[in-house]
């Protein structure tokens, strides 16, 4: 990478689709706000497919990677859009048909997206670091076509945890997730973060474990794996 000709400062995982290799950068590319870009698996083909510019398109790209349904990427930028809070996006394989499909406004939906869309087929599933009701991130949903978009869950800190920086996963029946902060454990100025669920429709949430530092960690980052009875 090489800054303002392809971007810099690639985060999270690359997506095949059997030709080319797609991914994102954070910075760098003409506008120094971040790329989405693809690459060839010998190392040919390299194309920046996208120009993050701010509010008409999102800066700061910084999910694990795109998603895809076979025609569409979807991903999130971490600021940018009308309200400089991060907002979803889709793009076509080939760079064409961009769509900005949310802006995120702050205590209305939640602000900062971190971390990679779940689709069920008919909706996105994501989080947000900060913003909602409390500024302390939320769970939502959207249709791929940019309508249906609700708050699942503000988080509240002590009671259900704050700022999911991890991505969510699903059993079929359950969402699973982490937050960084929040939780009940005294042993964090904030909370020490918490494992949690919830349903696809925002109800059945559970606090499944609270951290608590010294015994069992701290300040989770990660995105959780299921692996049959365990996660």
């Amino acid at each position: 990478f090489a800054g303002a000709t392809n971007g810099s400062n690639p985060y999270g995982s690359l997506f095949y689709d059997g030709n080319f290799l797609y991914g994102m950068t954070y910075q760098g590319g003409s506008n120094n706000l971040g790329t989405i870009f693809r690459i060839k698996p010998d190392g040919t083909g390299d194309t920046t497919l996208l120009n993050f510019s701010g509010a008409a398109n999102g800066q700061y790209p910084n999910g694990n990677s795109l998603i895809s349904d076979g025609t569409f990427f979807y991903g999130m930028t971490y600021m940018g859009g009308t309200n400089r809070k991060g907002l979803v996006f889709k793009i076509k394989h080939d760079g064409t048909g961009y769509a900005k499909l949310l802006d995120f406004a702050g205590a209305t939906n939640g602000s900062n997206p971190q971390g990679t869309f779940i689709f069920d087929g008919s909706f996105l599933y994501g989080t947000t670091i900060s913003g909602g009701a409390n500024n302390k991130g939320v769970i939502f949903k959207i249709k791929p076509d940019g309508t249906g978009d609700t708050t699942l869950l503000n988080f509240a800190g002590a009671a259900n945890g704050q700022s999911p920086f991890g991505d969510l996963v699903s059993d079929g029946i359950f969402l699973y997730g982490t937050t960084s902060m929040g939780g009940t454990s005294t042993n964090c100025s904030s909370g020490c973060g918490t494992i949690f669920k919830i349903k696809p429709d925002g109800t059945g949430f559970s606090k499944l474990m609270d951290f608590a530092g010294t015994a069992n960690g701290r300040a989770p980052f990660c995105s959780l794996i299921f692996g049959g009875p365990f996660l």
